[in-house]
């Protein structure tokens, strides 16, 4: 398959999904997301909805976090950029399972960064590698405009191409108890990006992917390691069982 037919598959299937959220009842999807993860997570339901309620109470984040939104959005960027229903899910996420390194491809304006960033800032500990191209954002934005400064510290950039970097990366920092794919969305890099983290992910720990209704591919690579997996409006959360080590 040629790259141009690539592009135009994967446009049309962006297409397809735009339409497709017109009939996807979110607010439902965000109502059971502690259910939804207490099947992939060794957390209890009750114990989720208690990371949830903890997450509308940070008024240190909100606050830094709205006021970097509100700039986006002077600049004309479209407001769908900040992921926040699956920002929460993932912080929700990095809290049940104290996650101490995670590693992210993609990262635009660093909206999922600072919801695990926060997280991370709950927990005590914990440090985020983050990978994108280089370049940055639209608009006059750092890739990680959105993470507050009480988070950067445990923040690290890393830019280059994934298929360059990512398997270093993950080698150095390795084992990792989150990866989040979030970057090309075209199914041989998302099978690249899983395939090579999947082995560096510590036992109990998460894979999950961002934008997953574009394709079936995370369902058919969670199926294919028996990974249980669950997918909360656009994130796909899989665990990752005592049985699946790193090398």
């Amino acid at each position: 398959m040629t790259g141009v037919l690539r592009d135009a598959i994967y446009a049309v299937r962006k297409a397809q999904l735009r339409f497709e959220r017109r009939r996807l009842d979110y607010g439902r999807e965000t109502r059971d997301r502690a259910d939804r993860l207490a099947a992939v997570l060794p957390a209890s339901a009750a114990e989720l909805r208690a990371y949830e309620r903890e997450y509308d109470d940070l008024e240190w984040f909100h606050e830094r976090y709205a006021d970097r939104v509100d700039a986006i959005h002077e600049a004309g960027v479209a407001t769908d950029t900040t992921h926040w229903r699956d920002g929460v899910t993932l912080y929700v996420v990095c809290r049940a399972l104290e996650v101490e390194t995670a590693v992210e491809t993609g990262i635009l304006f660093g909206s999922f960064d600072a919801h695990i960033l926060a997280a991370m800032a709950e927990n005590g500990g914990g440090t985020l590698h983050s990978l994108d191209l280089p370049g940055g954002p639209p608009g006059p934005f750092e890739y990680g405009h959105l993470i507050p400064d009480r988070c950067r510290d445990r923040w690290e950039l890393h830019l280059g191409d994934a298929r360059e970097v990512l398997p270093e990366l993950l080698a150095t920092v390795g084992p990792v108890d989150l990866f989040l794919h979030d970057s090309d969305h075209r199914l041989p890099h998302m099978r690249f990006e899983y395939e090579t983290a999947l082995p560096r992910i510590s036992p109990g720990g998460v894979l999950a992917s961002h934008d997953v209704r574009l394709s079936e591919l995370f369902d058919q690579f969670t199926a294919e390691h028996g990974l249980p997996a669950r997918t909360v409006c656009d994130t796909g959360i899989a665990g990752v069982p005592p049985w699946e080590s790193p090398d």
